[in-house]
C-alpha cells in the first residue's frame, strides 16, 4: 500500500512527513501561539519528543517562521484584487523586484502559462487600486499588458 497525501489545514503534506510531525503541524496551524507542553500533550508525545520533532522542522525549512493572521478588512483593506500580468520576457527579475515594491501587494507570484506574474493586491478603495494598477503597474516598461479581477469573497487559511 502506497502512502498518501495527507491534509494539514486544508493543504496536502507530502507522505513522507510522519504523522506525529503532521500533528504538530496542525496543532501550530490552528493556534500558533500553543506552548510545547501543549503541543506535546495534544500530540501524544513526550515534551522534549516536541521540542526535537520542532527543532527539525525548522532546520529543515519545513517551518520557516511564525507569524500572524490579521483580518485586512479590519485594517481599513476593503478592496482586494488579483492582477494577471504579461511581461517582457528578458525582464522578470528586475520586473519582479519592482512588483513586489508595488504599495498593497501582499503575495508575487511568476508562473508559467498565459501569463507571466499574479499579484494579490489589497488596498483600502477602487481610487487606490486604480492608482496601483493604471499608473504604478502599467506605467512600468517591462508591462506589456495587465488584467485586473476583483475579488468578491475569500476563504483564509
Amino acid at each position: 500500500m502506497t502512502a498518501r497525501a495527507a491534509p494539514i489545514a486544508g493543504r496536502l503534506v507530502a507522505p513522507s512527513l510522519p504523522e506525529v510531525d503532521r500533528r504538530l503541524l496542525e496543532l501550530l496551524t490552528e493556534d500558533g501561539r500553543r506552548s510545547v507542553n501543549e503541543l506535546a500533550a495534544e500530540a501524544g508525545i513526550s515534551r522534549a519528543n516536541a521540542y526535537q520533532r520542532l527543532a527539525r522542522l525548522r532546520a529543515r525549512g519545513v517551518i520557516s517562521g511564525f507569524t500572524v493572521r490579521t483580518d485586512p478588512r479590519k485594517l481599513g483593506l476593503e478592496v482586494a484584487a488579483l492582477v494577471i500580468v504579461n511581461a517582457d520576457q528578458g525582464s522578470w527579475r528586475e520586473l519582479r523586484r519592482q512588483l513586489e515594491q508595488l504599495p498593497g501587494a501582499e503575495y508575487v507570484a511568476l508562473t508559467a502559462g498565459g501569463f507571466d506574474f499574479v499579484l494579490l493586491v489589497r488596498v483600502p478603495d477602487v481610487e487606490t487600486l486604480r492608482d496601483v494598477v493604471l499608473e504604478r503597474l502599467q506605467s512600468m516598461p517591462q508591462v506589456r499588458s495587465t488584467q485586473t479581477m476583483f475579488i468578491l469573497d475569500e476563504l483564509s487559511r
